[in-house]
């Protein structure tokens, strides 16, 4: 990569630390006094306080950097991909804007792969040390725009560590996979810390950087498509520019009209990442179609998942890569409970919106940015993942801080108390979150402990069955193969992966039967064809592979043609 392109893709970094550097003068300019001891401490308490948050998340995610490559979208992602496997490349910048790839279009976080690959080749250490980096200045970043915003050092270290700490945020960090996560994140941030510099005073000069990172932020991942309306959130809470909004010609302050007009590019842009990424889901067959996309079922477990957040960041345990989509378990009365639970906070917040802004900043934040992941629209077969927590949780962190130290403040030493409690709750999170950590060093622990902790977990099963194959352990593959299958029988992919492991073991008959299967639930399946074909060659039956490789030419005629030419040539002889 030439210096002038390092220079380019620096330079929205470079620009939001100026930013947040003049957002810090900004909020803390005021007369000159005498500077006293007191003023001298302060003075020292806020990078105290950031090199605490680093110096602990590090030791803590320290662990990470002996694990290795994941043989689950680490595939798709780094090792077996070959266009970032040569590096930073003009071919492979070209191919990151243009390929809808593993079901995603973002192009950021291929270029940050490229680079890691450019730095480190294929060793895992440096991947999870960039993924780690990331995290670490994410938890410093939350920290410092939440302190500016809100004047809350306190507060605003320990909603920093909560991100930092919680186990929750585990398989973003140490699953190299989901560099898009934190990635995004990083940005996110940095336009929230753009957007307070911009309303000290606005103007278009202020204004662009917004786009630009926001940009940034959706080309890394297009979870972020919610943004503007977080970023009125704080016009709400802390920034107060909602209410009372000035009349229209009125000097002092914002219109509501203005306020409205200038989120306006902001959501155009938001729109179009929607819609790419629609598209880019669609490509891989990753969204659902018709009345299967959307349905009363899927809302059901959406709500059930709001709830089953919150529960997870209060009891984080049982923890796991995937949890299935199980119909049985959206119940009537779970959608109801659910549903009543959501809409009597949602009231109690509204309640209190004067009284206590940060409730409505924090629980809105939290409803808002699960949105896209949440699954009204289905995409995907998993019915909620830990990784879609690691924004949303920001807004119930700061619910959980800035209501207990309100409450601990209306009694003698009891903010004293909130902060032992505080310690004593990040302690037992960092102790479950290096526990998690472990989970991550292999493919085989971390699907070993989805199968332990999820019941019927379909894809934990396939995934082990696959590893077992690859180590020659056929018999057991299989069992894990059909106790998948059994679980989710509408798996093409599953009875081909099956197929093979019985060819492997030589039962042929049963080999056909799974390609078969495979064939039927998704006839245009290439490789099924093929294999099926190949299979009854094994058995002699001449016909019948003659007709699967007839098949197979409508589907892909340079692949069949050369198999049917042989047929025929063998019959000649």
């Amino acid at each position: 990569m030439s210096d002038e392109a390092k220079k380019g893709f620096l330079i929205p970094l470079r620009s939001s630390l100026i930013i947040v550097n003049e957002v810090s003068l900004m909020a803390n300019s005021s007369k000159i006094e005498p500077v006293s001891a007191a003023d001298h401490i302060r003075k020292w308490q806020l990078p105290i306080a950031l090199l605490l948050i680093a110096g602990v998340t590090v030791a803590v995610y320290w662990p990470v950097l002996n694990n290795g490559f994941i043989d689950y979208d680490d595939t798709d992602y780094v090792t077996a991909n070959m266009m970032v496997r040569q590096g930073l490349t003009l071919k492979g910048f070209i191919w990151s804007f243009m390929a809808f790839h593993a079901g995603n279009w973002h192009p950021i976080t291929w270029l940050s792969h490229m680079l890691d690959i450019q730095l480190f080749n294929l060793n895992p250490m440096g991947h999870h040390a960039d993924s780690l980096l990331f995290h670490v200045a994410n938890a410093l970043l939350l920290c410092l725009v939440l302190e500016r915003l809100t004047g809350r050092l306190g507060r605003s270290m320990v909603v920093a560590l909560l991100f930092a700490l919680h186990p929750l945020h585990v398989e973003s960090v140490a699953w190299i996979a989901e560099r898009k996560d934190v990635l995004s994140t990083l940005f996110l941030l940095l336009t929230m810390a753009a957007y307070a510099w911009y309303t000290l005073r606005p103007s278009l000069t202020r204004y662009l950087p917004i786009v630009v990172l926001f940009a940034l932020g959706l080309m890394a991942k297009q979870m972020l498509v919610t943004l503007p309306l977080i970023l009125l959130l704080l016009d709400y809470w802390p920034l107060n520019r909602l209410f009372p909004c000035k009349k229209e010609g009125e000097a002092g302050g914002p219109t509501m009209k203005f306020i409205l007009a200038e989120k306006i590019p902001l959501f155009a842009i938001s729109a179009i990442a929607a819609l790419v990424t629609l598209r880019a889901q669609d490509s891989a067959g990753a969204l659902a179609h018709g009345n299967e996309q959307f349905s009363l079922q899927y809302a059901g477990n959406a709500l059930i998942s709001y709830v089953k957040y919150i529960w997870k960041m209060l009891w984080p345990t049982d923890l796991a890569l995937f949890y299935p989509f199980d119909p049985a378990a959206v119940t009537i009365l779970k959608v109801a409970a659910a549903t009543v639970l959501l809409a009597v906070i949602t009231a109690i917040v509204v309640v209190q919106r004067k009284k206590r802004p940060y409730l409505v900043l924090g629980w809105f934040w939290y409803l808002i940015t699960l949105l896209p992941v949440i699954g009204f629209i289905r995409v995907g077969s998993q019915a909620m993942a830990d990784r879609y927590t690691y924004v949303p949780l920001i807004g119930l962190f700061v619910v959980v801080v800035w209501g207990g130290a309100e409450i601990a403040g209306q009694w003698h030493g009891g903010l004293q108390a909130a902060a032992g409690m505080a310690a004593i709750t990040l302690a037992l999170l960092a102790v479950l979150t290096v526990g998690q950590i472990r989970y991550w060093q292999n493919s085989y622990d971390l699907y070993a402990h989805a199968l332990t902790v999820v019941k019927r977990n379909w894809l934990a099963h396939n995934n082990m069955a696959i590893l077992l194959a690859q180590q020659y352990r056929y018999d057991e593959a299989i069992r894990h193969f059909r106790e998948s299958l059994s679980i989710f029988p509408n798996q093409a992919e599953g009875f081909m992966n099956l197929g093979n492991a019985y060819q492997s073991t030589g039962n042929n008959n049963a080999a056909i039967d799974a390609f078969s299967e495979a064939v039927r639930l998704k006839p245009n399946i290439v490789e099924g064809h093929f294999r099926l074909g190949y299979a009854y060659l094994i058995a002699g039956n001449i016909n019948l592979a003659y007709r699967e490789y007839l098949r197979l030419m409508r589907l892909n005629e340079s692949y069949a043609r050369p198999l049917l030419d042989s047929i025929r040539m063998s019959e000649r002889h």
